[in-house]
């Protein structure tokens, strides 16, 4: 996986966390958008967590 720009990287997380919790309200916990938003979400957390262990080898 190639680098990622952090501060690009937050911004699109906390969007991402923003249109979850959008998508909760507006459509419930069990929603099909909101599920997507969530594993969506996980996937930008894991790049960050990834990018970190790498850049402590």
């Amino acid at each position: 996986m190639g680098t990622y720009c952090p501060e690009r990287l937050m911004t699109e997380i906390e969007q991402k966390r923003k249109e979850m919790i959008s998508a909760a309200k507006e459509t419930g916990f069990l929603s099909v958008q909101t599920i997507l938003a969530s594993q969506e979400l996980a996937k930008l957390l894991n790049v960050v967590q990834e990018e970190q262990f790498i850049s402590a080898k």
